[in-house]
């Protein structure tokens, strides 16, 4: 087979970039990455697919070049640039797509990716095929204001291909203006290996950890969890709590959590990141794990939860029903701290979590093995579309 040539539009930071990449290591295919957005470090795993030999090539796309300090050029650069007004992200697009010719344009991700992509003259737009990958809120959320809605709509005009990793989305695209292809709905970051499953193996009536996410910003409510957690951890000094990806907004309430319970609470801020490895074996050690934000999509960490053995329990703003709906066990709340709180007295003793662990391993192995999920992802770079 002809080696295919894609430009992959995507966030450099992004462990959900360098999984979906990471697929398709043993193919035909030269993957050029051009950066979205400005970043400071080239996630881990994506600077390995840089360095390591593979059937597939990965490299970054002219006028930039590899090399360890990129991010912090890239930085500097559209802080420069934009003092004067200029894009200077678009002018690079801009000249790699003049002076190239692509397969097709993956752009992953739409308000950055998305957005650039779209802003580029139209004689570019039509010499290229679009594919369009909507990340957990791109289209549920920002759908929601009148500047962002009309950039969208914009995106979904030109691309050719679309894919999301929930049915919601689909639907959504269709009555915003899409009218291309879907492609398949499968996790954005990949499947499971089995390295990941056989981490799966402690019985649930020996573990006592909750491990929650518990991120602000735009989209978090990791002030819920907290909320939830200092009532429910009162009289309970048997219970251990993770919770993680703190942002800023946070540290006073999660600080507070940790003084009130400090032999029993562990924290981890954005700014101290916890390696992807490390809390994929917190995970096989919990008991619950706990997810809250205003919107979302699948949540990968609801994922890695069923994979792992910890029960979920997350926000409805989420398409976890969709998966739910498909066998997996877990518990959707609102979004209120009270919701949250009556779910972890609920399930933290329920003595039917061993059976929820073993089926919802049996359904992980059946519908999110990196095989499965693999052989989808491939068909979005075939030449028949």
């Amino acid at each position: 087979m002809e080696r295919r040539k894609i430009l992959v539009i995507g966030m450099f930071d992004s462990i959900h970039l360098s999984r979906w990449l990471s697929q398709f290591k043993d193919q035909e295919i030269d993957f050029i990455l051009f950066p979205s957005k400005k970043f400071k470090y080239i996630n881990f795993e994506l600077f390995e697919l840089f360095q390591s030999e593979n059937v597939a090539n990965f490299s970054v796309a002219k006028p930039y070049f590899y090399f360890k300090y990129l991010g912090f050029v890239d930085f500097i650069l559209c802080f420069l640039f934009r003092k004067f007004k200029v894009d200077i992200k678009r002018l690079l697009l801009r000249y790699c797509l003049s002076t190239n010719s692509f397969k097709y344009v993956h752009a992953i991700e739409i308000q950055g990716a998305g957005y650039l992509y779209a802003s580029l003259p139209k004689t570019i737009l039509d010499r290229n095929t679009l594919i369009l990958t909507n990340y957990g809120s791109d289209i549920i959320f920002y759908r929601n204001f009148p500047d962002h809605r009309v950039k969208i709509s914009s995106v979904l005009s030109i691309a050719k291909l679309y894919s999301a990793e929930c049915q919601r989305d689909y639907e959504i695209a269709l009555s915003m203006g899409f009218v291309g292809k879907f492609l398949p709905c499968i996790p954005n970051a990949g499947g499971f290996t089995d390295h990941t499953f056989n981490l799966n193996v402690i019985p649930s009536e020996e573990r006592n950890l909750i491990i929650a996410k518990c991120y602000g910003g735009v989209f978090g409510l990791g002030e819920l969890i907290i909320e939830a957690l200092s009532t429910f951890l009162v009289s309970k000094t048997h219970i251990q709590v993770i919770i993680h990806s703190i942002t800023d907004d946070l540290f006073e309430k999660s600080n507070k959590l940790l003084e009130d319970f400090p032999n029993q609470v562990v924290v981890y801020n954005t700014r101290k990141k916890i390696p992807r490895n490390e809390l994929l074996k917190h995970i096989s050690n919990a008991k619950i794990y706990i997810g809250a934000s205003c919107s979302d999509g699948i949540s990968t960490s609801f994922l890695e939860a069923i994979c792992l053995g910890a029960y979920p329990i997350q926000t409805n703003s989420s398409c976890a029903n969709e998966w739910i709906a498909r066998g997996f066990v877990g518990t959707l709340v609102s979004l209120e701290s009270e919701s949250i709180l009556a779910a972890l007295n609920g399930a933290y003793f329920d003595k039917n979590l061993e059976t929820v662990r073993r089926e919802n391993l049996k359904n992980a192995k059946k519908y999110l093995s990196f095989e499965l999920v693999k052989s989808q992802a491939i068909k979005f770079y075939e030449t028949n579309h």
